[in-house]
This record gives structure tokens, sequence and C-alpha cells, in this order.
């Protein structure tokens, strides 16, 4: 009896640490965007969108919103012009369950013939190399894809425009598709940054043990299995006007996360790395 007892309380415990391991990430309702480029050889909103759609989950810091279950809303309430409303995008993401809305349009959008190729390919007829724009075409890509959107990251509950920007992304491919697609997902990588950077990681060194360091944020915090975090020493803080506007910061070295816990994780000190101590401090490069 005090087994099955002991059983039931241990998975009512599992069901409440993953609850709240989950609630610990912000959720983002990632509008469709608008695409007011002039470019419509491809879906092009539809692209950028899950372009966005995947970099914002890979992070490991937000949940996105199922594109299916905003589509259902949309239905549903018969909303139109999200994509530069900002306040029906804001009662969108609250009806969707999302603690931020990512509204916005694309710019601009091209595919072109690659400089790079086209240099090499014309040297090759120059020299009479005939070849020699078929064995670079494996090296060097053909088209050149580029993007650019403006985007507006609004916190539901206050309503509040937290980021408004201009990214863009400029990538080669081998064909059309695979170029406009590559840049899209660096725009959407360049997006993501600009997202740290407005909650920007940090952790602190708890423990070191033999080649283990233990760290005080885990996935609850987006920590994940496999990345590369870099260690700095605090010294003296840094005043300006009579504040302290930063800490002096002397880079020992970098780890990699080799297990995650919600609130923990163990690293590995990368070659090269200095001694790394209780306290030291842990960002995102």
């Amino acid at each position: 009896m005090l087994k099955k007892i002991f059983s039931a309380l241990l998975a009512v415990v599992m069901i409440c640490s993953l609850n709240v391991c989950a609630a610990a990430k912000k959720s983002v309702a990632v509008m469709p965007l608008e695409n007011i480029s002039g470019y419509t050889e491809q879906q092009v909103a539809e692209i950028m969108t899950e372009q966005l759609l995947v970099a914002i989950h890979a992070s490991g810091v937000y949940t996105v919103v199922e594109r299916t279950q905003l589509g259902t809303v949309i239905r549903e309430q018969g909303f139109q012009n999200i994509a530069v409303d900002t306040s029906k995008a804001v009662e969108l993401g609250k009806l969707s369950g999302a603690d931020y809305s990512m509204l916005g349009k694309v710019t601009m959008a091209t595919v072109e013939g690659n400089i790079t190729a086209q240099v090499v390919s014309r040297l090759g007829e120059t020299f009479g190399l005939g070849d020699i724009g078929a064995a670079a075409g494996q090296f060097v890509h053909k088209f050149k894809g580029r993007i650019a959107l403006d985007v507006r990251f609004v916190d539901n509950e206050t309503g509040e425009i937290i980021l408004a920007k201009t990214v863009e992304g400029s990538k080669s491919g081998a064909t059309v598709p695979a170029a406009f697609n590559n840049a899209c997902k660096e725009a959407a990588e360049n997006l993501l940054r600009e997202l740290n950077g407005i909650n920007p990681f940090r952790a602190r060194v708890a423990d070191v043990y033999g080649a283990d360091v233990y760290i005080d944020q885990g996935s609850e915090a987006g920590v994940r299995r496999g990345e590369v975090l870099i260690v700095v020493r605090e010294g003296e803080p840094i005043i300006v006007n009579g504040k302290i506007v930063a800490m002096r910061q002397t880079e020992i070295g970098k780890v990699k996360v080799v297990e995650v816990n919600p609130d923990y994780a163990v690293c590995r000190a990368e070659e090269k790395s200095g001694a790394i101590q209780k306290g030291d401090v842990l960002k995102r490069g």
C-alpha cells in the first residue's frame, strides 16, 4: 500500500515539475507576415514566417504557438490586418494564450545571380578552361538571395512594443529556392540575436568538481546540451556619473554543456581554458 502511495506521489511530483519547466518558458505567437516586397516568385511571407517559427523554437528560450492553432483563432474571430495592427495582434496573442506576439512585413526580397560565381565562370572562359565553372559550382553557389523585414515584438500583457527592428538576411544557394530559404534562415537567426539582447542569458558557476563545471541555470533558462558558453570573471565595477554601469570582465575560457536539468546544467571546459572557479559568470557569445 505504501509503495503504491509513494509511486502516486512521485508521479504527481514529476508532472508538476514538467509543468513548472514548461511554464517557465514564455510563449510567442508569430503572426503571418505581410509581403510588400513585390517579389512574387515564391510564397515569400509563408517561408519567412516558417523560418521565424523554427528559429524561435530552436532557441530553447521560448515556446511558439502552433500555426494551426493560431489559424483557427484567426478564422473564428475574423481577424484582418494583423500583420500591421499591433492592437489586433495583441488581442489575437492573448486569445491564443501567448505571452508575446510578433508581427511584421517583408519589405525586400530578391534572388539574383551570384556575382562571385559569374566572375569565376568568366575567368574560365577567358583562359579557355571550360570546366572551371562547373568545378567551382561545387564551392561557389550560382544564386544569391536577400531579404529584409520590419518586425515588432509585443508584450501581450502590457501592449508594450519591446522590440522594433529591421532585420536582413543575405545568403547564396545552388538553386533559386535554396538561396531564398538560406537568406530567410539568416534573417531569422539575426532576429533571434536581437531578442537575446533584450533578455540576455547569464549564469554563474555553482561548483567545480574535477572536470565537471556545474552552473545555476538549466533548461528553464533555455540552456541546451551541446552549446558552448563563454566564462568570464568579474572584477572591479565601472562607475559613470556615480553609478555602476558594468563590471570589468576577464574572459577565462569556454565550456560545453554536456548535461541539462531544469534548474542546473553540467559543463566541461574546452581546451586552452583557464582555471574556472565558483562564482565565475557564463554568457553566450
